[in-house]
């Protein structure tokens, strides 16, 4: 009996069912923010689980793991003088005056294993074999071996990287840490916080 096996077909069941994923952006300006506080001379908003809203669900494992939350906030500095975080503007986790995680910290922690994918690499293809069956054992002989596993390993390792290099762009880009807010102005961050629940969050100006 021959069988000829979708190599195409398959494949791609292979490459897609992995598990390598994008990175979707956590623009902290589109997110729906959770809970707002105005005060005389701050007002902010935050928002936690914003991996988990936007479909990270690698990176949401990986944040878990390690005990951190990344929180999107919005900041309206309503005072006279230039703020700047764990300089004259403290952040309160619970009841606890904290500091965010660097983001080069942040990245190294949260972020998809490539190596992983090389486990992909032995995975061949054969196809137009013949198999017999004699005195009750299946045999299959000739047809055609095509090694897709380093395709579907490179394409993995490709993605996840790219993947890694999109995350460590959106957490430097909206780091707080390095953030002067000027009277007036409102920014939009990201901060990373050494917790496994979501506690109230409050700024407070100096």
């Amino acid at each position: 009996m021959k069988q000829t096996l979708p190599i195409i077909y398959l494949a791609l069941c292979l490459f897609f069912c992995s598990c390598a994923s994008t990175f979707k952006s956590i623009d902290p300006q589109k997110i729906p923010f959770s809970y707002t506080e105005n005060a005389a001379d701050i007002q902010f908003s935050y928002a936690y689980d914003v991996l988990a809203l936007n479909g990270n669900k690698k990176y949401v494992k990986r944040e878990t793991k390690h005990g951190m939350r990344v929180v999107a906030v919005r900041i309206t500095n309503n005072s006279q003088q230039t703020l700047q975080l764990n300089k004259n503007l403290k952040l309160i986790v619970g009841n606890n005056q904290t500091m965010p995680i660097e983001p080069a910290i942040v990245t190294k922690n949260i972020k998809q294993r490539t190596w992983l994918y090389l486990l992909y690499t032995p995975l061949t293809l054969t196809f137009n074999a013949t198999t017999t069956n004699s005195y009750g054992h299946i045999e299959s002989q000739g047809g055609t071996t095509i090694p897709i596993g380093p395709f579907i390993a490179g394409g993995n390792l490709i993605m996840a990287h790219t993947a890694n290099k999109n995350f460590r762009k959106e957490i430097s880009k909206f780091n707080l840490l390095d953030t002067k807010i000027e009277p007036g102005q409102t920014v939009y961050g990201l901060i990373t916080l050494h917790s496994l629940t979501a506690e109230p969050i409050k700024f407070e100006v100096q």
